[in-house]
């Protein structure tokens, strides 16, 4: 039996080996591309994956951070980002919470039709929102981009909210209120701070959708002084019809970066989200 536990053990170990190893390459290929002087695709080769130390280069980071407004399409891009979060979280937790908590009319067939909704991509929505922005004079501006971001977050965050909040006993809120706090106190000392969780998950995603925009952003964006990171990703990576893939790795892991610490700030309320019940729902 002991042989085979250890077997057994070694055999996990193995798996989770490779399976680690799958995960992490496409990260270490990129840091290498983004490292290299491969201008094109037909430059890479299998011994590229492995450079000499003498072969690394940081000309395409130089090229980004000192020869173009990287600065500026960041500042863009974290503000169309954050605006998107705060209202995304704002409009998603209202709407759950009283579609969870409150007898509205209508609420099933509410419901379904908010489910249903969650089912279309966010870019099956431009060419409408492009004609009500163009007739409201909202194209070339942050308010056009922020609304279009945030209606479609808000629908699939007020579904994962509702969900959420019916994990939550109501009787938490009921004692609140016997003890002698209002509706609205037990709403915030009570109900917020149990909801923490799918905060964090719901402001990550509708981070992560502003932030990697690149369809609506191209469509409602005509003016330099306004592109954001994925617009700067695109003018500096596709010359002449080709790729420099060198340039695109940069412009990847230098995006990657907030992603990374948007993520790391959340972490906790992420790993209780992913083991709560609500989310099973």
């Amino acid at each position: 039996m002991k042989a085979w536990d250890v077997l057994r053990l070694g055999i996990s170990y193995v798996i989770l080996a490779v399976a680690a190893a799958i995960a992490v390459f496409p990260i270490y290929y990129i840091v290498i591309t983004s490292l290299s002087d491969i201008p094109t695709i037909a430059s890479i080769s299998i011994g590229s994956l492995i450079p000499q130390p003498r072969g690394l280069t940081l000309d395409a980071y130089k090229g980004i951070l000192f020869g173009n407004p990287f600065l500026l399409w960041l500042r863009n891009s974290l503000i169309l980002a954050g605006a998107t979060v705060a209202i995304t979280i704002l409009l998603a937790f209202l709407s759950g919470v009283a579609l969870s908590r409150l007898n509205v009319p209508g609420k099933r067939a509410l419901m379904v039709t908010v489910y249903v909704l969650t089912f279309f991509p966010m870019t099956v929505t431009v060419l409408p929102l492009y004609l009500m922005f163009a007739t409201l004079h909202l194209i070339n501006t942050y308010y056009g981009l922020i609304l279009a971001y945030s209606s479609g977050t808000s629908i699939y965050g007020a579904y994962l909210v509702k969900l959420f909040v019916d994990s939550i006993p109501k009787e938490y809120e009921e004692a609140a209120m016997i003890d002698g706090l209002s509706r609205l106190g037990a709403f915030v000392r009570i109900l917020l701070p149990l909801s923490k969780p799918v905060l964090a998950f719901l402001g990550l995603i509708a981070f992560m959708g502003a932030y990697t925009d690149y369809a609506m952003a191209n469509v409602f964006i005509t003016s330099s002084d306004l592109w954001t990171l994925t617009l700067g990703m695109w003018y500096l990576s596709f010359v002449n019809r080709s790729t420099l893939y060198n340039v695109f790795a940069a412009f990847a892991v230098l995006m990657g970066i907030p992603i990374m610490a948007v993520f790391l700030a959340f972490q906790r309320y992420l790993t209780r989200m992913y083991t709560m019940s609500g989310v099973k729902g």
